[in-house]
């Protein structure tokens, strides 16, 4: 009977789609700190324990109120038993538990085994309740139970909880707990010397020290003294007792110097996680970025730019020096390998405006852009191409715009040889420190600019200069057109060109009023 209704309950609950999302919602809520409204209830939580410890505190010399008796009995004890119930529910998963046990007992031809299947609940959630943090949980539960005064010394744990919200302290519990061999192992050795230190020192000033009545008083003495603490309630008057005195102050530095070396070691081992962890929270924020493989001259000058623009971009590196370089610049740099898919997953490309591969080697770009295209075909990519020859491997490898900074500099160079003037305007209208500038603008469905002739938009009442049309479809009427990626660009086109949804136009001038035109004509009319 047990059996069947265990066997009836997982399937159910295995094909119930909004139980595996309610469930699947708690586990974000409680466990995954990337998940977006994690940090919302660990601030409610840190709250929730804050102001139950001050009113534990206030009813100490003060009556509680019949406001504050509710929410502390009612409130937050209801909250944080519900909090712990749902921690016990998420640990792991039963019903894959007993669907296991049954498709192995069908496809070994044997009985169901309910009791191997009780055990196994049982133990998977009694692992749970074991682990210190759950401990904490139910005992931060007990001071509602204050009418029994022995309880109101669980109102500590309650503090202990905070540590569950934390993060940073959870990150230096984490790395603590690697080095727990060597912890241990220091701990071990400290006691023993606390111990013998203890034994000395009772041993040589009992009697003659009339600060020291037991043997207690001098496992006391010995363990402040090589912690290096020195209160200087108990001082040996002893030839002896000074001499083991200088030698725990010794040991006591060496111990300290030993600890730091365990700690600091451990967070070197464990930074490049840390980091890609912060990275990994910083790129789910980000809603729209872009990517940049590879850090290069190239790359400084377009994050400079973005930066200065504000706009988001994380950029990865595999050389750790460059990746140093890039944050001291303010860069959010992150060194990791981008062709492994648990980088790739790391990012929503979905969120990814362009894919920016900029190293200074041509078969790593090409490598990196066939790589990053197979997982993302969608995203646009625009990659360099450092030798012209190679452009068009990297184009085939799935770059949509492959740029060659040596051809682009040289043409720089002959429009300023022989035009210098017109180069100098041109250099100025890109400069940052300049209010003109050139930009797009798409016609969007509905808005000003769809299905009306260049004729009627009258550009220059709004003081913008028209330099061409990006059009899907050719025109027949005008013949000045280059083609560009199954698209056609006209340059100075007539006024009887008309423009449709998804057209793209070219404009010069001042940065307010290309602003202004995009939002009253485009934007807000779309």
């Amino acid at each position: 009977m047990i059996a069947k209704f265990l066997i009836f309950l997982a399937r159910y609950l295995n094909t119930n789609e909004r139980y595996k999302k309610t469930k699947k919602f708690f586990y974000n809520l409680l466990e995954n700190d990337s998940y977006k409204y994690k940090k919302v209830f660990d601030t409610f939580m840190i709250f929730m324990v804050l102001s139950s410890v001050f009113v534990l505190l206030y009813d100490v010399k003060n009556s509680l109120g019949e406001l504050l008796y509710i929410y502390d009995i009612y409130v937050v004890t209801t909250i944080f038993i519900v909090e712990y119930l749902l921690r016990v529910w998420v640990y792991n998963d039963n019903r894959k538990i007993i669907l296991n046990e049954l498709e192995e007992s069908t496809f070994l031809n044997r009985k169901f085994n309910t009791k191997k299947i009780l055990f196994k609940l049982v133990k998977k959630k009694f692992e749970y309740i074991t682990t210190p943090f759950a401990i904490i949980d139910l005992l931060a539960i007990l001071p509602a139970f204050r009418a029994f005064r022995i309880f109101r010394i669980f109102m500590l744990f309650r503090l202990f909880k905070v540590l569950r919200y934390t993060q940073s302290v959870n990150s230096f519990l984490s790395i603590v707990t690697t080095k727990k061999f060597e912890i241990l192992t220091l701990l071990t050795l400290v006691a023993f010397i606390v111990f013998i230190g203890g034994a000395v020192i009772y041993v040589f000033e009992y009697g003659k020290n009339p600060n020291i009545h037991n043997f207690f008083d001098a496992l006391y003495w010995s363990l402040v003294t090589i912690a290096t603490v020195g209160y200087g309630d108990i001082t040996p008057i002893t030839y002896q007792g000074r001499i083991l005195t200088m030698f725990l102050i010794l040991s006591g530095i060496g111990f300290i110097s030993f600890t730091t070396s365990i700690i600091a070691s451990a967070f070197s081992e464990k930074l490049r996680e840390m980091k890609l962890n912060r990275i990994e929270t910083e790129a789910h924020k980000l809603k729209e970025f872009y990517l940049i493989c590879g850090y290069s001259k190239i790359t400084e000058l377009v994050a400079g730019n973005f930066k200065k623009n504000k706009e988001r971009f994380i950029i990865v590196d595999l050389d750790e020096k460059k990746i140093l370089e890039a944050s001291d610049r303010g860069f959010l740099a992150l060194k990791a390998d981008v062709t492994q898919k648990k980088i790739l997953e790391i990012f929503d490309f979905k969120h990814v405006k362009y894919i920016m591969v900029l190293t200074n080697d041509d078969i790593i770009n090409t490598f990196l852009t066939l790589s990053l295209h197979s997982y993302a075909p969608r995203t646009k990519m625009i990659s360099i191409a450092n030798d012209e020859r190679n452009r068009e491997k990297i184009q085939k490898a799935g770059a949509n715009i492959v740029l060659n900074p040596t051809k682009a500099l040289s043409l720089f160079v002959k429009e300023y040889i022989g035009n210098p003037v017109s180069f100098k305007v041109i250099t100025t209208i890109f400069e940052n420190n300049s209010k003109t500038g050139v930009d797009e603008i798409e016609v969007l469905e509905n808005s000003f600019l769809e299905n009306k002739f260049i004729g009627e938009i009258e550009l220059k009442k709004h003081k913008l200069v028209l330099i061409g049309v990006v059009k899907t479809n050719k025109s027949k009427n005008h013949h000045h057109t280059i083609d560009v990626k199954d698209k056609y660009f006209y340059f100075n086109p007539d006024s009887d060109v008309l423009l449709e949804k998804g057209d793209v136009l070219l404009v010069i001038g001042d940065d307010r009023s290309i602003k202004y035109f995009k939002y009253n004509y485009v934007e807000k009319l779309s």
